[in-house]
């Protein structure tokens, strides 16, 4: 069972169930008469748990019944039974390893790191107990531990896709984006996941490769909401809004929200299409009259097409409706309003 993407750790990259941008999150640095209103990262999202299934077949009917545990995300049960094993065969490297899994999954990351040790002490040819040690130090923020067990496991398994996703991560954490660039276009052609495209794509975007990390993006196909969203928003920053618009159909055909609404009225803007971003400032406060980013977003349309009056009117509406979390679209606002020469 490896920890496939076992380097998404930490606030480094989380891509899967997702929640949705607050309010004030939509504004970005949006601002000025001609606003780029392009929507920004959501928050964090939860990192699915690891599922069992890498090393086959068991060693002992001891470890078959503990993957099926673990499959079953009964760790306490799983742990028992390869308490028992390890004790019974030591040398077992595979009891070792989902010994290791099972603590992990029981919150217990220290003793987890030791039993991962111990498996690749005794099968350093085992690449899943190297990925997850990796991980765990990387969420510890080890990196040059995580280097350490990742390098010395490309030695044996250079072609696998946890390990060089993982040694993408540890080389962005240690500065080397160059490094952690090859290791993803590495990775990604083993392993063309969503998680893995995104990741690759969000480091092509820092290194200023925006067409590559555009290419990337196109290559995320999840019926995950929120991981479209992610997709959608990214690729709003690079500005490729006709694709930001497309992806954006999806999702809101699917599961319409104001938040939504927001978010592909910015790129329909973006894409120069403003009758269809004022159509969707418009169906979120359909939704949601009191969505102070819809106001936002619309009070900017209105400027820009010189209803200075009404742009007026929706700024206050933001300044009165956007609460203590969102100071800076009441901020946002207050400067447009002194713009438009209104207090």
């Amino acid at each position: 069972m490896a920890k496939r993407v076992a380097g998404f750790v930490g606030a480094t990259r989380r891509i899967g169930a997702a929640g949705l941008v607050g309010a004030a999150g939509l504004v970005g640095a949006c601002a000025g008469p001609a606003p780029a209103q392009a929507p920004v990262d959501p928050p964090p999202l939860d990192e699915p748990g690891a599922a069992p299934g890498g090393v086959e077949p068991a060693s002992s009917p001891e470890v078959a019944e503990a993957i099926s545990a673990l499959e079953a995300k009964d760790f306490e049960r799983a742990r028992g039974l390869l308490e028992k094993a390890v004790a019974r065969h030591p040398k077992d490297a595979q009891a070792a390893y989902y010994l290791g899994l099972a603590l992990e999954g029981l919150g217990q990351p220290g003793d987890a790191r030791k039993w991962y040790e111990r498996a690749i002490e005794l099968d350093p040819a085992l690449p899943d107990a190297s990925v997850n040690l990796s991980g765990l130090l990387l969420e510890a923020g080890e990196t040059d531990g995580a280097l350490a067990v990742i390098r010395a496991a490309l030695k044996r398994k250079s072609q696998h896709p946890g390990l060089l996703v993982n040694f993408a991560l540890a080389l962005e954490a240690a500065g080397d984006r160059d490094g952690a660039l090859k290791a993803y276009a590495a990775a990604v052609q083993l392993e063309p996941t969503p998680e893995v495209h995104f990741a690759y794509a969000e480091l092509l975007a820092q290194a200023g490769r925006r067409d590559e990390a555009v290419e990337q993006l196109r290559k995320v196909a999840s019926d995950d909401p929120g991981v479209m969203v992610q997709v959608a928003n990214l690729l709003g920053k690079l500005e490729a809004f006709a694709d930001c618009v497309a992806v954006l159909d999806k999702v809101v055909g699917a599961r319409p929200s104001p938040e939504l609404h927001v978010r592909r009225g910015a790129c329909r803007h973006g894409a120069k299409d403003d009758p269809g971003a004022l159509a969707d400032y418009d169906a979120a406060l359909a939704l949601k009259p009191d969505f102070a980013a819809a106001h936002f977003y619309r009070g900017q349309h209105l400027r820009l097409v010189g209803k200075k009056t009404e742009a007026i009117a929706a700024f206050r509406k933001v300044v009165e409706l956007a609460g203590e979390k969102e100071r800076g679209l009441a901020d946002a606002a207050k400067k447009e309003l002194a713009e438009l020469g209104a207090k």
